[in-house]
């Protein structure tokens, strides 16, 4: 029992106690580290994927955000054409009304040429304008910048191209950013606003030229009532009652103007009575006896109303005037009309009496000759006859009488109307 249960020792040197004990320390420190590292394992994974996961959220965001300006910018450029659209239509309107407009102007114009009322060149010629289409697609963000092509014929490119800013070696280096391409739709305001000023400015030039109408209207109407007052007629009545033009007709299709509806409608609809009144009056005075009997000047040598008789001696009417003139001098009818004598008719003599409108006529005595015929229809200015002496008569001249309803009228009235017409007063 003692051998089997002897007791044996065993000594360590220093060294090697120091040795295992680093050894166990250094293998606690790694237990240690393992375990560390193990348990913050997880959570550095989890932070790792929470910021993977916010800055995916934050792109996504972004994205959304980059989403809803592309819609905000689409929206607003559907507005924009939408009112790109809806000002083209509106212009073309207006342009359809210009253009219906300067008819209305041309046809007042030409209605006063015919009848040898002159009117300002404004007047005369259209106003023309691009006519643009509601139906033309004019959209902001289809507006390109390319230059027009030259007009003429093609030219081969040349054999050597020249080196990008060869051509610019003489400009002087400047500093800053390029400059900002101007956008479509600015562009397509710009010309939009263009073509509404050149509206602007026709239609100005279109009331201009109905102003001017109206005053050259306003002149006319002017002329022609002070020339007609000297006839002392009721020329009012005659013109009412003899202003309905022959050889013309149709159905009534009524043209209808709203004076409110703006300065050019207002003196349009205030040039219908004035219109109605000159070509009434023109009318009166084309059909009323008013030029001249006789070429050049008239020379007098008896007037209308009581005077010595010159075989006589003693007082009497003279229903008419003299005129001196040469034998055989032409003889000229003082108005249109209708023939409804011509022959000698005793101390007349030779004798045409031409029937007039109205109610008047006009006699041409002491002729040497008759050169129209009874019945026959005989312009203002056609010849009728020659001076002479026939009849009662002491030497060539020519008797003018003017008559109405068969009563004699002094014809100096007709003469001086017809000079202030005709200018000589």
């Amino acid at each position: 029992m003692t051998g089997i249960l002897s007791r044996r020792s065993f000594t360590i040197s220093r060294s090697t106690a120091l040795f295992g004990l680093s050894l166990l320390a250094l293998t606690t420190a790694w237990s240690g580290a393992t375990s560390w590292y193990i348990l913050r394992k997880d959570d550095l994974a989890a932070r790792l994927i929470t910021r993977e996961t916010s800055r995916q959220y934050a792109y996504e965001d972004r994205i959304a955000a980059l989403r809803a300006d592309v819609d905000r910018l689409a929206s607003r450029a559907l507005l924009d054409q939408d009112g790109v659209e809806a000002r083209v239509g509106e212009i073309a309107t207006r342009q359809a009304e210009l253009e219906s407009r300067q008819s209305l102007v041309n046809a007042v114009a030409e209605s006063l040429q015919s009848a040898g009322i002159g009117t300002s060149q404004a007047a005369k010629n259209p106003l023309r304008q691009r006519m643009i289409k509601p139906e033309e697609p004019i959209r902001a963000s289809g507006v390109t910048s390319f230059a027009p092509f030259a007009s003429g014929k093609p030219t081969p490119a040349p054999e050597t191209l020249p080196l990008r800013g060869a051509d610019d070696r003489a400009a002087p280096w400047q500093s800053g950013e390029a400059e900002e391409p101007v956008p479509p739709a600015k562009r397509v305001a710009g010309a939009l606003i263009q073509l509404d000023q050149s509206i602007e400015r026709s239609s100005a030039a279109q009331l201009a030229a109905l102003r001017d109408i109206d005053r050259t209207l306003g002149e006319t109407q002017k002329t022609l009532r002070s020339a007609l007052a000297e006839t002392r007629l009721d020329t009012d009545r005659l013109a009412a009652a003899s202003s309905v033009a022959k050889g013309v007709g149709g159905p009534l299709v009524p043209l209808n103007i709203d004076p409110a509806a703006g300065p050019f409608e207002a003196t349009l609809n205030s040039l219908q009575p004035r219109i109605a009144t000159v070509f009434s009056l023109r009318g009166l005075a084309e059909r009323l006896p008013l030029n001249r009997p006789l070429d050049g000047e008239l020379e007098l040598s008896s007037n209308y109303g009581y005077r010595a008789d010159p075989f006589t001696r003693g007082a009497a009417l003279h229903t008419g005037m003299d005129l001196r003139a040469e034998h055989g001098a032409p003889v000229r009818a003082t108005g249109p009309g209708k023939v409804v004598t011509a022959e000698y008719s005793g101390g007349y003599g030779n004798m045409v009496e031409i029937e007039h409108a109205n109610g008047l006529t006009t006699r041409y005595a002491h002729m040497s000759a008759i050169l129209v015929s009874l019945g026959q229809t005989v312009t203002s200015g056609a010849l009728v006859g020659r001076v002479g002496s026939t009849g009662r008569s002491t030497g060539p001249h020519l008797h003018y009488e003017t008559r109405l309803d068969g009563d004699p009228i002094d014809p100096n009235r007709f003469l001086r109307a017809g000079n202030k017409l005709a200018g000589r007063v």
